[in-house]
């Protein structure tokens, strides 16, 4: 029993570590890989000359890389540079679609999270709340809520597991917003390059 588990835990590891390469700025597939959070529209211009012979153009806090075949450029913020060296678990990597090399017209910015980060964060959230519901649902047909104190037991036990599933949706909402906030301020760092 016990190395079925460990063989679970290293192929979940795996997965995870295989799913994080894929999401990393070096890769190509990078431009349609991950979990698309949000996409915004603005209107651009994306001279080519403003990057180097590598299709790389580097900003104050991240950097930006040129895909000309995809007509994409992909904004990586550098959590070091932001003054946190702290990286979450739900990074966020921007890709700009745009129409042409030196074309003015709506450059769309796509904002991607790795689909481990997503699929590990719902699946947490199913365990406690299944949890939750399932230890109040099996001590209620044991009979636990026949007194008042019982009852109070499984109210108790329902509000605490509320609470968990309330922090974990506060951690992430924060974890989110600084990532957010990150490749937001490297889009507009992106945008003053290209003037």
């Amino acid at each position: 029993m016990q190395a079925a588990w460990l063989l679970g835990a290293v192929i979940v590891l795996v997965v995870i570590v295989a799913d994080w390469r894929a999401f990393s700025p070096k890769a190509s597939s990078v431009i349609t890989y991950g979990w698309t959070v949000e996409r915004t529209e603005e209107a651009l211009v994306v001279p080519q000359g403003v990057f180097d012979a590598d299709g790389l153009l580097k900003l104050p806090r991240g950097w930006a890389r040129l895909f000309p075949d995809q007509r994409a450029i992909l904004l990586s913020p550098d959590a070091a540079r932001f003054g946190v060296t702290v990286r979450t678990a739900w990074p966020l990597n921007g890709c700009l679609l745009y129409v042409g090399p030196e074309a003015s017209g709506p450059v769309t910015l796509i904002k991607r999270m790795p689909w481990s980060s997503a699929l590990l964060t719902a699946l947490w959230f199913l365990t406690v709340a299944g949890g939750t519901v399932a230890y109040v649902v099996s001590y209620a047909m044991d009979g636990g809520l026949s007194s008042a104190g019982g009852l109070f037991l499984a109210v108790a036990l329902s509000g605490l597991g509320l609470l968990v599933c309330l922090f974990g949706l506060l951690i992430v909402v924060v974890a989110y917003r600084i990532e957010n906030k990150r490749l937001m301020a490297l889009f507009e760092e992106f945008k003053a390059a290209l003037l």
